[in-house]
């Protein structure tokens, strides 16, 4: 059988596997930021709801899966870099690429969206502690009043 270079079945069946592999990968990608963007819900919740310690599990979660999304991202960089112009993907892997493009501008959003919300959050949890201190201040000061006033360090003498 004559070898007919890059257009050999040998070639050919690598360009194919390439490909297949270029697919999952897609595929990998887009589970991945379905799984953030699901997360992300959850982050809002526990942010709005004030719930730290879900807030902290949530985030944990994602940054494996940001871990994850990283390595799929570059893998296929990899896979492209490697095919060249040689890469074809199906007309539904195109479309899943587009959409993950699409979901990890939202992620970016969202992201942004909710670092505001938990910053104004902060600065809300530090305004009621200064009041809350102010009024256990003033409560302190007026029981120290009371008890200088039952001891008689406080009342005037009227008896000139």
């Amino acid at each position: 059988m004559a070898d007919f270079g890059p257009f050999s079945d040998a070639s050919i069946d690598s360009s194919r596997d390439w490909n297949e592999d270029m697919e999952a990968t897609i595929d990998r990608r887009f589970e991945l930021l379905q799984l953030l963007l699901e997360l992300t819900v959850q982050q809002e919740a526990a942010i709005t709801d004030g719930h730290m310690n879900e807030l902290m599990r949530v985030l944990s979660q994602k940054q494996r899966a940001v871990e994850q999304l990283v390595q799929a991202s570059e893998q296929l960089k990899n896979e492209r870099t490697q095919l060249g112009d040689s890469y074809r993907v199906s007309e539904e892997h195109r479309q899943r690429n587009a959409a993950c493009d699409e979901m990890h501008r939202e992620l970016l959003v969202r992201e942004k969206a909710s670092e505001e919300m938990l910053s104004n959050n902060r600065d809300d949890v530090a305004s009621q502690l200064q009041q809350q201190d102010g009024a256990r201040r003033a409560a302190k000061g007026y029981g120290q009043a009371s008890r200088d006033a039952s001891s008689g360090g406080g009342t005037l003498d009227l008896s000139q």
